[in-house]
């Protein structure tokens, strides 16, 4: 039992954090949103990087030249990485470019998650993580 649960399963309410309650409220788990872990595997297949969105980006590009280095030694911290916001959240990054075209529906991230049918379905970067 994560934590996360066991403070939703002690106070009886169901919660958005808790991957558990997620299952138990939406009853099927080819919805959007089964936790998107932050793993070099994801970080690796991630379309983030190659994104519009972000290509102009002094910040974007300076975390992807260092990204190597954080995959290589297995240490991925959010604040390092230039992508996978489906799972990490907002973009760190201030000067992304958030009026051009979006391309998570491109990704496999988001076609493996099923992330068209999740509450952000796009623009991760600018709207928040899928769950």
């Amino acid at each position: 039992m994560n934590i996360w649960h066991l403070q939703c399963y002690n106070r009886k309410i169901l919660s958005r954090r808790c991957t558990m309650c997620f299952w138990k409220r939406n009853k099927s788990k080819d919805v959007a949103a089964a936790k998107i872990r932050l793993t070099t595997e994801n970080v690796l297949r991630c379309f983030c990087g190659k994104c519009p969105v972000q290509t102009k980006s002094n910040c974007a590009r300076s975390k992807i030249a260092k990204i190597s280095k954080s995959l290589a030694k297995k240490t991925l911290a959010v604040k390092d990485i230039p992508g996978l916001y489906c799972s990490t959240g907002k973009a760190t990054c201030k000067d992304i470019d958030k009026k051009q075209k979006c391309i998570c529906g491109t990704c496999p991230i988001w076609e493996e998650f099923k992330l068209a049918n999740g509450k952000t379905k796009i623009y991760f970067c600018r709207d928040g993580r899928a769950i």
